[in-house]
């Protein structure tokens, strides 16, 4: 059924609109984390797609000296386009509600809508992890600080003639109950289980075992970080897939930020209130990010 609206700019309406996308925006981003470490790009008003050229490595050769360069050396660019969609909810807030004057609901329903709309979005970006062509180190097997090291190395190796190694900060984005598997082996704790009456280990393993949920471990150069969002599979297993990648490995296009918009039903005494955010997103350079698909069950 398609609701009729009657749209009105009452001070009374504006400052729902206000309290609840002022509370959205600033929930969109702890959502999830991956928005943050790809390359974001604009989509400027008026244009349907971004253009996003990558341009390819050039080759120098030995000369002779006092001897001419006979040949040129061609440029090379491949060109990827973003296009952009429609991502959004809609919340009613009955007029008895709001008659209650309490912002603290208004400010819930931004926030709620705010975190749905942000993880969408991670979601989305999350979903190009899987169609990575590298994997490390494979379903069944626990993930380990080794593996990282072993992703990262491959980033960095010379593994695409066109574009060459990964350059620039290597960030890995994992399913909690992987990060907990690195956790375990940086402290001596058995993967099988947690011992309660064990003391947390001192040095490097204490600080892995209290910091390392989002972003404050370096580890072979590698900033790791928790995405709850990222899904387990359905066997015994619970394999998850995160991903090790520099921010140029994918590309997300934004055409329009999160914004909020109200709308007045008379019949059902209340107001719609509509969040949306407008992007896409892409995997751009295969060879700059790696697949890290592992053991994530949880402990019995």
């Amino acid at each position: 059924m398609v609701f009729g609206l009657t749209l009105t700019d009452s001070s009374n309406l504006s400052d729902m609109s206000k309290t609840v996308v002022a509370t959205a925006l600033a929930n969109v981003e702890p959502a999830g984390p991956v928005r943050s470490l790809v390359n974001s790009i604009s989509i400027e008003n008026g244009a349907k797609q971004v253009t996003l050229p990558l341009w390819g490595r050039m080759t120098a050769n030995p000369l002779t000296e006092g001897v001419d360069i006979s040949s040129t050396t061609q440029m090379s660019v491949s060109v990827r386009n973003l296009t952009a969609t429609e991502h959004g909810l809609l919340t009613f807030v009955s007029d008895r509600l709001k008659n209650q004057n309490n912002e603290n609901v208004l400010s819930e329903v931004g926030q709620m809508q705010g975190l749905a709309v942000g993880r969408r979005l991670d979601l989305d970006l999350v979903a190009l992890f899987d169609g990575v062509s590298k994997t490390f180190p494979g379903a069944g097997a626990d993930g380990t600080f080794s593996d990282i090291a072993g992703a990262t190395s491959y980033l960095k190796t010379d593994n695409n003639s066109a574009f060459g190694p990964a350059i620039g900060a290597v960030n890995g984005v994992f399913h909690p109950e992987q990060i907990r598997r690195f956790v375990q082996e940086a402290s001596g704790i058995p993967s099988v289980g947690l011992d309660s009456n064990a003391p947390i280990p001192t040095g490097m393993s204490a600080d892995v075992v209290q910091n390392y949920f989002r972003g404050n471990e370096k580890l072979f150069a590698t900033k790791i970080w928790e995405d709850g969002n990222i899904s387990r599979d359905s066997t015994a297993q619970a394999n998850a897939k995160g991903a090790v990648f520099i921010d140029k490995a994918f590309a997300l296009a934004v055409a329009n930020e999160v914004y909020s918009e109200s709308g007045r039903h008379i019949t059902l005494r209340g107001e719609q209130i509509v969040t949306v955010m407008e992007w896409g997103e892409l995997e751009i350079v295969d060879e700059w990010a790696t697949e890290f698909h592992s053991i994530a069950a949880a402990i019995a």
